[in-house]
């Protein structure tokens, strides 16, 4: 089964997030903000992070790094509602496999987490 970490400091849109990818029959965990992640991601393993780029402590660009160190394999999705091209690249350049802006839209989620998916599957299988 896949496993998906949220990194989300607004509750609703965890909740919002948490809800759809559950229904999408994924194990989803969620935290909300860079210090609880780290400490998951020490004791757990997932498939792929989902991560907000704005949240207080640190953002998303600052543990995007240390994520990939952590775990190497993980993908790594970044959202934002305040997106510009530099923060596209600033977050690829620090290991993001994919960038998106808010609103999510669900159904563009769902299409790049199953590529993700996908992806890893055919790696695995080398």
């Amino acid at each position: 089964m896949v496993r998906i970490l949220i990194i989300e400091d607004d509750e609703e849109m965890r909740s919002l997030l948490k809800d759809f990818l559950a229904e999408e029959g994924v194990e989803v965990d969620s935290v909300e903000n860079g210090s609880e992640a780290f400490r998951k991601l020490v004791r757990e393993t997932f498939d792929l992070v989902i991560t907000d780029i704005r949240m207080p402590g640190l953002t998303g660009l600052d543990i995007l790094p240390g994520i990939k160190k952590l775990q190497p394999e993980v993908s790594i999705i970044v959202i934002t509602a305040f997106g510009n091209e530099e923060v596209r690249l600033k977050s690829l350049n620090r290991g993001a496999t994919a960038y998106l802006e808010k609103p999510i839209r669900t159904n563009r989620l769902k299409i790049l987490i199953q590529e993700i998916v996908s992806i890893k599957e055919k790696m695995e299988r080398r």
